[in-house]
């Protein structure tokens, strides 16, 4: 076998090489990606759209107890709280964001901020005996709390859609934000159409499912955001 010579390389003809080429370049147009900026006002625009839709049909059907006035306070604050946690998230290019401790504080003061409002806006407590003893309490906050979780999803899709692949740093810190602004879409307007005020209701059926779709986003921040 040594001594049998090394055949040489076949060089493709000149046409073959033109057709392989033309074949792997035919669908490849030059695309600019979106400025991060228009990225974020379309996050924020779409966030708002979705929130406002939720609310206004969680309104027909269980209209607010309190003045008009006072609800509308409300969405507008949980709005601008939801705007400043994609600004936080998105706001600066990947590797100029502020350092993990400070997004990881601030994501600890949104949720626990969530939950002292929870707790704020319950005219009842009861004991947790009672509460698993009466069917409707558990039933209603199982109920509240997948629809929480529906929305707070179809917010986080959209989000992930808008900033797909572009963080290669921390991806899971960023997924996690991105949990949290969607899943502020869904628990505040839930939260403001729930005709139910019991505390454990709330704290289970509407905070919980936050922490959940922080820790949803936590997971799936690499697969989607990551390059």
């Amino acid at each position: 076998m040594d001594s049998l010579p090394w055949p040489e390389a076949i060089e493709p003809p000149p046409a073959l090489s033109s057709a392989i080429r033309a074949q792997c370049t035919s669908d490849l147009v030059p695309k600019t990606p979106p400025h991060p900026w228009r990225r974020l006002v379309r996050s924020i625009i779409t966030s708002g759209v979705l929130f406002v839709t939720l609310l206004a049909v969680g309104w027909t059907r269980h209209p607010p107890e309190s003045a008009i006035g006072l609800a509308l306070v409300g969405a507008v604050v949980w709005g601008v709280v939801q705007g400043a946690v994609l600004f936080v998230g998105y706001g600066s290019p990947p590797g100029r964001r502020a350092k993990r401790i400070a997004r990881w504080g601030f994501i600890g003061l949104v949720l626990a901020s969530f939950v002292a409002h929870l707790s704020l806006a319950a005219r009842t407590r009861l004991s947790i005996p009672e509460f698993a003893s009466v069917h409707h309490s558990v039933r209603g906050t199982v109920v509240c709390g997948v629809h929480s979780l529906i929305f707070g999803l179809m917010a986080m899709s959209v989000l992930f859609y808008l900033w797909r692949r572009t963080d290669p740093f921390s991806p899971r810190l960023t997924g996690a934000v991105t949990g949290l602004a969607g899943g502020l879409v869904g628990a505040v307007a839930l939260d403001m159409t729930c005709p139910t005020l019991e505390a454990w209701h709330l704290w289970l059926g509407h905070g919980l499912t936050l922490g959940l779709m922080v820790a949803a986003g936590w997971s799936l921040g690499r697969r989607w955001l990551a390059p």
